[in-house]
């Protein structure tokens, strides 16, 4: 029976599947993240993976980037266990996140939204570009994620779960009628959470209200609202270490992992998010659907950090112990950032969809226009506090706040229309999609930018009797970058790439499926993070990313789940004074094996539940010819779990060794810490 999150077996099971809807289990069948329709995914000539809640409650994942580390391709937790959002890579690219098929998040942005996976029901990775569909889009693909929705399946549970690092929290999911014929259904997710993060003096505290309401006036028109109101209250768990002490040991050994550079009464990082969010459907008859999509959101972000001035790496005459200020290479000096935002977004889209037949050949039409107008008023502070501070043993004084400099007013606006072909001629499968987006930017005191842009896809299957359908795909993607101070130099330019990719689908029954594919990708005007160390972005010419993945899930006699994955993506700067070096933060290697299994014991009520993991996090680069690689590293995970028709108790160990890694290491010079030991218990009643 699929599992409805956090704590225990819930609605759901093992009827029909919906794209839109919960996963039964682990193995997917059918998604609507690569055609807007409700598709099977053996029919979709580009790679997708479906992660599903039974699987995100097995692994404990408690942020979105987590819920990824067995996916394929995937570089889950790029820069560690960041408090200040989820930077998933895929193939070699950040990866957008949209929520119900509706922009959610830009990369290289702070203060975004960063749902809780407890509120979600299933995580899909669209691996490739999809500007033709979503317009905004990088070359490596996207994230949809899907809320949980009212079911009309009677459940309500409630739990808590404590960890280590201070980690105490309770939460609720209830879901039903609200009226006896079942016109009207409700669901109510709710999340209270109290908790401190691996980095000293960092809190992790954070609460959710999530309702939902669905009104179904006939079988054929269903119209949900869901409501959400989210605050997280962090600091900013990033230390942006030196490589000196982190990546290799100096005079002075290591400098502790939990180490915090910042000031304990300065440094926040507080995101609360309010939103609303239309779904609604309504069935003509069974060969014509209209959907429209619309979410209104408002997001209020502050960020607060001193952190440790560690990029000037060249010895000079002022500084001959560089990034150190002094001969014992303890010191350094820090930066001081502040940021005050205010975000109002209202994201639509609108299609519909239309199944006919031209003599043997059937299609399936649809046509849409999504929008999406931004608006954001940023106020913006750097400084730099020049008394030493030391790495090793840090005494914390205070730092002095920079001013919040004026208000930088932004509005933004993209409007896209799309046309799709899905064909359908005996064994042969063809996918078609054009689009056009028209792009506005306004900046308060400065003339307004336009522009605009052509994105397409065409993928070619064929369906053999056994389950495999091999595929070819090309598509292109066209990426404006939204938001304020994200780029160094003023506005940033819309970010664009191709791929070509061949690869095939095995599904032969609903219990096993392999996904595998080889791509050849070139993108253009990549945002990398600025040498100075300042949280802004600079843009490179050309990226050229190759590789391939592969992604095998089965379930077996219903009480054993196997996920194996494995990826190679070499991604190298193309174009520019770094032509020829890798890029910064995406491992060479990635591979992944989850298992788990389910079993009963004599006289003893309820099932066991038993399960672990292994991943392996080759070797990445910082993104210069002179690169300091990151070096690979291998991880544990385990659980074990009891349940019966009303009780779940469940253990999880993550990283069960506490192996001391790194995520990533920089060219400008900074490092990121690796996630560490993480201990979560839960216990969970159900009724």
């Amino acid at each position: 029976v699929e599992g409805s999150g956090r704590g225990g077996s819930g609605p759901g099971g093992a009827g029909t599947e919906s794209a839109f809807g919960p996963v039964p289990g682990y193995v997917a069948q059918r998604s609507a993240t690569g055609t807007k329709t409700d598709t099977a995914l053996k029919e979709t000539p580009q790679s997708i993976s479906v992660v599903g809640e039974q699987q995100v409650r097995e692994q404990a994942a408690t942020s979105v980037q987590e819920a990824l580390r067995y996916t394929a391709g995937v570089a889950a937790e790029a820069y560690g266990p960041s408090t200040r959002g989820d930077y998933p890579r895929i193939r070699g690219s950040d990866a957008a996140i949209f929520l119900d098929g509706l922009r959610l998040k830009d990369p290289d942005v702070f203060n975004e939204p960063r749902p809780d996976p407890y509120t979600l029901s299933r995580f899909e990775v669209l691996r490739g570009p999809a500007s033709t569909l979503y317009g905004s889009s990088p070359v490596g693909g996207l994230i949809n994620l899907v809320s949980k929705r009212p079911l009309d399946v009677p459940y309500t549970e409630a739990g808590v779960r404590f960890g280590n690092y201070g980690w105490k929290e309770a939460f609720t999911d209830s879901t039903g009628r609200l009226t006896e014929d079942g016109q009207f259904l409700y669901r109510f997710v709710g999340i209270g959470r109290l908790a401190d993060a691996q980095t000293d003096f960092v809190a992790n505290d954070r609460y959710v209200i999530n309702p939902s309401v669905t009104w179904r006036p006939s079988a054929d028109t269903s119209w949900t609202l869901i409501g959400l109101h989210q605050k997280d209250a962090f600091g900013a768990s990033d230390a942006f270490l030196p490589r000196e002490g982190s990546l290799y040991a100096g005079p002075n050994g290591f400098i502790p992992l939990s180490r915090f550079t910042g000031d304990p009464n300065f440094n926040r990082y507080e995101t609360e998010t309010s939103s609303i969010t239309s779904l609604f459907e309504h069935r003509f008859d069974d060969s014509l659907i209209l959907r429209q999509n619309l979410r209104y959101s408002h997001i209020d972000g502050t960020y607060q950090s001193a952190y440790g001035n560690v990029y000037t790496l060249t010895p000079s005459a002022d500084l001959p112990n560089a990034p150190f200020l002094d001969p014992a290479r303890r010191t350094v000096d820090r930066f001081t950032y502040r940021v005050s935002s205010v975000k109002d977004r209202i994201t639509t889209d609108t299609n519909l969809q239309g199944r006919f037949d031209t003599g043997p050949i059937s299609h399936t039409v649809l046509g849409g226009v999504d929008f999406r107008q931004q608006w954001d008023s940023t106020r913006t502070g750097f400084g730099t506090d020049t008394r030493p501070f030391d790495l090793y043993a840090p005494v914390y004084v205070g730092v002095t706040p920079p001013d919040l400099g004026v208000p930088t007013a932004l509005s933004q606006s993209q409007t896209g229309l799309y046309l799709q072909d899905q064909i359908k001629f005996g064994q042969w499968i063809v996918l078609a999609t054009m689009r056009h987006d028209w792009v506005n930017s306004a900046t308060r005191g400065a003339e307004s930018v336009a522009g605009e842009a052509t994105t397409g896809r065409i993928g070619l299957m064929y369906a053999f009797e056994n389950g495999l359908t091999p595929y070819v795909s090309y598509a292109t993607s066209f990426t404006p970058i939204f938001g304020a101070n994200v780029c160094a130099g003023g506005a940033c330019r819309p970010i664009e790439g191709e791929q070509i990719e061949g690869g095939f689908k095995y599904n032969p029954t609903p219990w096993f499926a392999v996904n595998a594919a080889i791509y050849d990708t070139v993108e253009r005007n990549r945002l990398t993070p600025d040498p100075s160390g300042l949280p802004i972005s600079i843009q490179t010419g050309k990226v050229k990313i190759q590789g391939g993945d592969i992604e095998a899930i089965a379930t077996i006699n219903n009480d054993t789940n196997i996920i194996a994955s494995y990826a190679y993506t070499d991604a190298r700067y193309a174009a520019g004074d770094n032509a020829g070096a890798r890029v910064e933060t995406q491992p060479l290697h990635l591979a992944s094996l989850w298992v788990t299994h389910r079993f009963t014991l004599a006289e003893v009520p309820g099932s066991f539940l038993v399960g672990g993991g292994v991943r392996h996090i080759g070797e990445s680069f910082d993104g210069s010819l002179n690169s300091f690689n990151t070096p690979a590293v291998t991880l544990a995970d385990a659980l074990v779990g009891w349940e019966d028709a009303h009780w779940r108790a469940q253990l999880n160990v993550s990283n069960i060794a506490d192996t001391r890694y790194l995520s990533t290491c920089l060219a400008r010079g900074d490092c990121f810490v690796g996630t560490r030991r993480t201990i979560l218990g839960s216990l969970t009643y159900k009724f």
